[in-house]
């Protein structure tokens, strides 16, 4: 059983092939739902759908079978893209059809693909090396995004509708240290200076994780 998912196996190699087309064909689908509303192609799509969710439910269950390490597989980043193509299919069950998030899910089967992608690996192990100063960088943009949504409401919530609550300031937050926030630009003084400083911030913001992965990526060239 073992040598079910084993690449180094005659049999494991043709499994995951088949695993693989059966990600292509299910991603393929994917995009043909959103060409088609209605008639007979919508119906076969929604059986293939079924088909694709059953299958990736039995590779589910038959991963933890013969997994030595089955608490390890459930809570890696595989062993749950695995559960969320198996249980993205439930989206097709009655009073799940709203379930938007469900939908969404089904686009992270592609996921499968690499899974013994060799530059995926790299990119795994350079997170691995800097995870320490990712979670500070994190928490140090949490606390500047804080600050500057309760900011910005302080200045703007009187005199500009886009500024009502704090959710839509952390909006405005996020987005200005990113892309910027177009379409809610601040009206008073204060609020544009204080745009002003984050997009300045922003810069860095973005600059840093960025730095840190090429320099944990120039390690593992290395190593």
């Amino acid at each position: 059983m073992n040598s079910l998912f084993d690449i180094n196996t005659a049999l494991g190699r043709r499994i995951e092939g088949a695993l693989s087309a059966l990600v292509v064909l299910a991603v393929s689908t994917l995009i043909a739902e959103t060409l088609v509303d209605e008639g007979s192609l919508a119906t076969w799509i929604i059986r293939l759908e079924i088909v694709f969710g059953a299958i990736f439910g039995l590779e589910y269950l038959l991963r933890i079978v013969t997994s030595d390490k089955r608490r390890r597989y459930i809570f890696s980043f595989y062993g749950v893209v695995d559960l969320l193509a198996a249980l993205s299919s439930l989206v097709l069950l009655p009073g799940l059809g709203a379930a938007k998030i469900l939908r969404v899910f089904r686009a992270f089967r592609i996921f499968k693909l690499v899974r013994y992608s060799d530059a995926l690996g790299r990119f795994s192990r350079a997170f691995d090396d800097i995870k320490d100063e990712l979670a500070i960088y994190l928490c140090a943009t949490g606390i500047l995004t804080f600050i500057a949504s309760y900011g910005i409401y302080v200045f703007e919530h009187e005199e500009n509708e886009h500024y009502n609550n704090l959710f839509e300031c952390v909006y405005w937050s996020i987005a200005s240290l990113t892309a910027g926030a177009e379409g809610i630009a601040p009206v008073t003084v204060a609020g544009k200076l204080l745009t002003i400083v984050l997009v300045m911030i922003g810069l860095g913001v973005v600059a840093v994780p960025s730095g840190l992965l090429a320099s944990a990526l120039s390690r593992q060239d290395h190593e």
